[in-house]
């Protein structure tokens, strides 16, 4: 009963932001709850009367509750705006005296520095996007998270694939748009591989079964798109898909056979 009460508690408290003024609410009424839970058996009273009184104290709370649970949500939403405007400001200031310093001190020239700032920017978009996944997981919402986790992954790809591309380019006139934008594959790959170990626990036999065919068909493209332009053999690097999907199927095989046993 003492797990039934603790379920209960953590239901009621799903939807509230995991800071710590919450979670050291959540602990008390807890505590105060299962007190009164045994109190209630030591005067005699059946275990689902003991826990329906309980559980009625929930209601002699739900103000408080309220109360904290505001003051809470707010102060970690000021909290995370403050960091990121302290942050933001601080960034691009520096970021400004590095162009400037660059531009005029030692190149003495504006001529391509503006990549500085591109590049300042593209990093910055990383640490933005971190920032909300990090207020996002203040919450008990698994799509909010999810889709935090894919938003730090799309802001990888200005960083690591737009902005070499174009540096190469600008700079020293070499065009790998081409070829380049095969690393967006890889991010993809790295995000499904991500999303799962992170979700891992609360996703099912059959979407796991999904992703590891979803990343592996993935990192099979990659390979055949990258062999095939680097040695030019289209004709026959169609053989990865035929050994990708042998090694799955017998992956499969062998997983089934274990949860069958």
């Amino acid at each position: 009963m003492e797990e039934k009460l603790k379920r209960y508690i953590n239901r009621k408290f799903l939807l509230y932001p995991k800071t710590k003024e919450i979670l050291e609410v959540r602990d008390e009424l807890y505590s105060i709850m299962l007190d009164k839970y045994n109190d209630c058996l030591n005067m005699g009273i059946t275990q689902e009367e003991s826990y329906k009184r309980a559980t009625e104290m929930m209601a002699d709370y739900k103000e408080a509750i309220r109360e904290v649970e505001k003051g809470s949500s707010l102060g970690a939403l000021k909290k995370t705006f403050v960091n990121i405007g302290s942050f933001t400001t601080f960034y691009f200031i520096i970021l400004t005296f590095i162009y400037f310093f660059v531009s005029v001190i030692i190149l003495k020239s504006f001529n391509k520095t503006w990549l500085i700032v591109v590049g300042g920017s593209f990093i910055y978009l990383v640490y933005f996007s971190i920032s909300l996944y990090e207020y996002a997981k203040l919450f008990s919402f698994k799509a909010l998270g999810r889709w935090g986790i894919a938003f730090i992954y799309i802001s990888l790809i200005p960083l690591i694939y737009v902005f070499p591309s174009l540096y190469l380019s600008i700079v020293y006139s070499k065009n790998i748009w081409n070829r380049s934008w095969l690393i967006i594959i890889i991010i993809v790959f790295f995000y499904i591989i991500t999303d799962y170990i992170v979700n891992r626990k609360h996703i099912s036999i059959v979407e796991k079964d999904i992703r590891l065919f979803a990343s592996g068909f993935i990192l099979t493209t990659f390979l055949y798109l990258f062999i095939s332009m680097k040695f030019k053999i289209w004709s026959i690097a169609w053989v990865l898909y035929v050994l990708y999907l042998s090694l799955i199927s017998i992956i499969f095989h062998i997983g089934r056979n274990k949860r069958m046993d």
